[in-house]
């Protein structure tokens, strides 16, 4: 039996013949069928994504097209699917910031943050094994941080004028009586009662 020596080469070009023989290059959809390829490109290119951004196919027209074929039906979440998305997330090297995930994957996000199921995406990730601080440090050093900077202060600033009738709220509560406050809140702070603690915490100035 012969074993396949990999490259950057083969990589890109069996990524090419797989997207000419029309199949489905979604991370899920290929690694159930090519597993072995999709180590290989994780393992050259760093993600999945990357390897077919560099075998010249457009990722985020695979992703666009693939959310607009799970937007037409509706999707029972659980802690198991919820799980499944964040891990598509991981291996695809998508972003995993809050702001970032809330604003390309609202569905998934707001089931994570519901107090149903994680209740906050700090502790979606950490459920997953993931450490949320390195990311927040890692996403502070990219571009978005000014923007999310600004975020989070247009968050404090509406805390302060709901006053402190908020500040023991828990965020079941919140969720259910400031929905759209809720999740940005816990899109730049990781959860409610951070978001809270920046708001009305002693050490804010």
């Amino acid at each position: 039996m012969v074993t396949q020596r990999w490259s950057r080469d083969v990589v890109t070009r069996d990524i090419q013949r797989l997207a000419q023989d029309g199949q489905d290059l979604r991370h899920s959809e290929v690694t159930e069928n090519h597993q072995k390829l999709v180590s290989a490109a994780v393992r050259y290119f760093g993600s999945w994504g990357a390897a077919v951004t560099a075998a010249g196919i457009d990722y985020s027209d695979i992703r666009r097209r693939s959310q607009d074929a799970r937007s037409g039906k509706v999707t029972k979440w659980s802690l198991e699917t919820i799980s499944t998305g964040i891990k598509e997330l991981i291996d695809s090297g998508e972003c995993l910031a809050a702001a970032t995930v809330r604003n390309n994957h609202p569905a998934l996000f707001s089931a994570a943050v519901s107090p149903r199921y994680y209740g906050s995406w700090r502790a979606a990730l950490t459920a997953q094994g993931l450490d949320y601080d390195s990311i927040l440090t890692q996403n502070r050093s990219s571009s978005t941080a000014p923007r999310d900077a600004r975020g989070m202060r247009t968050v404090v600033r509406r805390l302060r004028v709901l006053g402190k009738s908020v500040q023991p709220m828990p965020g079941s509560t919140a969720h259910n009586k400031y929905p759209k406050l809720y999740e940005r809140a816990v899109a730049h702070f990781g959860s409610w009662e951070a978001a809270i603690e920046a708001a009305f915490g002693p050490k804010l100035d």
